[in-house]
């Protein structure tokens, strides 16, 4: 039994899809601001998955996770020659609960670090293309206890993100994503390369306030070590439903509903995250 459980645990670490935070591209973030706009920006994320998939085949009906995350975000916005270019840094915390482990971890997790650059930044239009460059350093605590924050390998990630005015109430906003990684510094285990893609389709109530529906799916990040797979290749599809709204000139509030359409590795998680955002 005890090595059944550490097994479950150990798929969990490699197939949770939650790593780095779960800090994923929303409807709007590719949307450039004017140089010199700064951004403090606090998530809080609720996950629970109780069903846990290994190479399409489900393990448990038990698992039992339950993962609360906050995130602290810092942006700036500037000039680089004729582009617009936002430095940011991400810093992410939490809680999570295993309950079939009966496992319970806390800390800090990875630092993320990087940027954006708009080639095309078009307020009048609506029309943004940005190109992005994201480092995960592992810098967390409980590295390789399965905590979902924290890893203990390097990570490189890069987007690029397109976002389109369609008609005056509806935006489309389109990212692909790809994200490359360092073997586990401790155990060698080698991760594939993962690819991802997420659409939004946002309708504005008002120029304050619009209604989102947003579409995810990634692929890839199988992991091995010495030839022997120990984690099977995802495939898993997410639809997630946003309310955003300025409350004020310089404060926006998110609330957000995310439920896992398929999963071929890792848990199937449902979640709520709410989102805070100060422009200066």
């Amino acid at each position: 039994m005890k090595q059944t459980l550490r097994g479950l645990t150990a798929a969990l670490a490699l197939g949770a899809g939650l790593a780095h935070a779960d800090v994923k591209p929303d409807g709007g973030d590719y949307q450039a601001a004017p140089p010199g706009t700064d951004l403090m920006v606090l998530y809080y994320q609720h996950h629970s998955a109780d069903k846990l998939y290994s190479r399409g085949d489900k393990l448990t009906d038990d698992l039992g996770l339950e993962l609360d995350a906050g995130l602290l975000r810092y942006v700036h916005f500037t000039k680089w020659g004729d582009y617009i270019v936002d430095p940011q840094v991400i810093l992410p915390f939490g809680h999570q609960r295993v309950g079939l482990a009966d496992s319970t971890t806390s800390g800090i997790g990875d630092l993320i670090f990087g940027g954006t650059l708009w080639t095309t930044a078009d307020f009048e239009r609506g029309e943004h293309l940005g190109w992005s460059v994201f480092i995960t350093a592992p810098t967390g605590s409980d590295k390789n206890e399965g905590f979902a924050l924290s890893q203990n390998r390097w990570a490189a990630d890069f987007q690029v993100g397109y976002v389109r005015k369609l008609a005056p109430k509806w935006t489309l906003d389109a990212i692909g994503e790809v994200e490359f990684y360092q073997d586990d510094r401790k155990t060698d285990v080698r991760r594939d390369t993962l690819f991802q893609i997420h659409t939004h389709l946002r309708y504005h109530l008002s120029d304050a306030t619009h209604l989102g529906l947003s579409y995810r799916h990634n692929w890839g990040a199988k992991e091995k070590l010495d030839g022997v797979t120990l984690a099977g290749a995802k495939n898993n599809g997410n639809l997630t439903l946003t309310w955003a709204s300025f409350l004020a000139p310089t404060w926006q509030l998110q609330l957000q509903y995310s439920h896992d359409t398929q999963v071929r590795e890792g848990p199937l998680t449902r979640g709520i995250q709410t989102r805070l955002v100060k422009v200066f």
